[in-house]
């Protein structure tokens, strides 16, 4: 027969089968530049882009292939071709019966070639193009490393904040179980109702609610911290710092500085290089070529050998407008990356104002959530006075311990929100163009 856990039942089965593991702020944030996935897949994308400019540049360098082979043949052309070529060519060769119709001839043959093209403009333009794309993935790459410090950062204040809230919840269910005791000692004496009873006691279980709620919200900021770590499903993070120092940066900031903003200019360069490629292409190029050959009716013997050097200038005259429509697709794509990178910068400066907004308004919010909730502590503690004398009712401490503790759960996210939004301020405005940056002390 199955049976249906209670929640609290299933997290301390999961927490069990997992492993947990006690890391510091400081900690994390090497590990996720190191070990995240986006830190790894930016850096993977960085170096096929270096790669790629490798190869868009080789045409600098001459090219040199080997060849070798074997033919069978009895068609007269290829007969009569590979016998001058094995020097193998004979009065009687001529015979017109001969010619029309050779006997099967072999041809074994090796090759060395050699092929270089100096002068290709449209070609170095492919090349800075390339260059361009590079920086602007090794860019990213890099600022993929900042992004995922702010990311692990935020899911790190996040599961403190869960860890916290979890410890008022608990602390809420200690103060109404024992107000349940009280109520139903009270009534033992007569000087409560039944009804008083029954409100400490549903007071109670909305607690044991609030706090079971709370043990999911630990558990799920754990699990995002793990993920934005990059470690695997069953290790569990246990964050040991509490207390951070976030820095607001002040001044302004040049925007345009900043590593994804760098990122997308260099895709304007590279789209200009792009431009740049198509319109060269009308340019003449100048290729030299180099071979040396040898055939042979066996395949170690009888080697005759040859050899052939030459240059060729290539210059495009009539292409059926193929260059005017690529030329016009390269330069609307151009536009498109400058308008892209304008947008980009505007909204940069948005967002960072935005953010600054939100980290003075969260700063007075939360002085205020935290004047609120010493209040109604003190309220709290007062009418549980005045219920001990039987001054109250039921009803009246439990709606004031309700606030006050509703309060301290409003200042705790005050203040994480504060952290937060301090974070993300610092993420935005960085433009040391580091892969170091980050942490509490920043």
């Amino acid at each position: 027969m199955s049976m249906l856990l209670p929640w609290p039942a299933l997290l301390i089965a999961a927490t069990a089968s997992a492993q947990e593991r006690p890391i510091g702020l400081r900690e994390a944030l090497a590990e996720a530049r190191s070990t995240s996935p986006d830190v790894k897949m930016a850096r993977a994308r960085a170096e096929a882009a270096r790669q790629g400019s490798r190869a868009a540049g080789a045409f600098r360098w001459p090219t040199v292939g080997l060849e070798a082979g074997a033919v069978r043949s009895d068609d007269p052309v290829a007969a009569f071709g590979g016998r001058l070529r094995q020097a193998r060519f004979t009065q009687q060769d001529f015979d017109p019966a001969t010619l029309n119709h050779p006997d099967p001839l072999t041809d074994w043959s090796g090759a060395v070639g050699a092929q270089w093209t100096p002068v290709d403009f449209s070609a170095d333009a492919a090349y800075q193009a390339a260059r361009a794309d590079a920086e602007a993935a090794g860019l990213g790459a890099r600022w993929a490393v900042q992004a995922t410090v702010f990311r692990v950062e935020t899911r790190y204040v996040e599961a403190v904040g869960a860890q916290q809230r979890l410890s008022a919840a608990q602390a809420a269910l200690d103060a109404a179980e024992a107000n349940a005791r009280r109520a139903q000692h009270r009534l033992d004496q007569g000087v409560l109702t039944e009804a008083d009873v029954l409100q400490a006691r549903a007071a109670r279980e909305a607690a044991r609610a609030r706090r079971i709620e709370a043990e999911r919200g630990v558990a799920d900021a754990r699990e995002r911290l793990a993920v934005a770590l990059g470690w695997p499903k069953g290790q569990v993070p246990i964050p040991t710092d509490t207390a951070f120092s976030f820095g607001v940066p002040e001044g302004q900031v040049d925007l345009e500085s900043r590593l994804d903003l760098r990122a997308s200019e260099a895709q304007v360069h590279a789209a200009d290089a792009r431009v740049r490629q198509v319109g060269r292409s009308r340019l003449p190029s100048l290729q030299g070529f180099a071979r040396l050959e040898s055939h042979a009716p066996d395949a170690f013997s009888g080697t005759e050998s040859g050899w052939t050097v030459g240059f060729q200038l290539k210059v495009p005259v009539f292409t059926g407008f193929k260059i005017t429509a690529m030329k016009r697709a390269a330069s609307a794509m151009r536009d498109a990356a400058r308008s892209e990178h304008t947008q980009r910068v505007r909204e940069a400066e948005a967002q960072v104002a935005e953010v600054r907004r939100g980290v003075e308004a969260a700063s007075q919010g939360v002085v205020a959530a935290a004047a609120a909730a010493k209040a109604a502590n003190e309220a709290a503690r007062l009418m549980r006075r005045r219920y001990e004398e039987g001054l109250i009712t039921t009803a009246d401490l439990l709606a004031a311990e309700a606030q006050a503790a509703g309060l301290r759960t409003r200042a705790m996210d005050a203040r994480l929100g504060l952290n937060i939004a301090k974070a993300r301020l610092t993420f935005l405005t960085d433009t040391t163009n580091d892969d170091i940056s980050g942490g509490s002390d920043r």
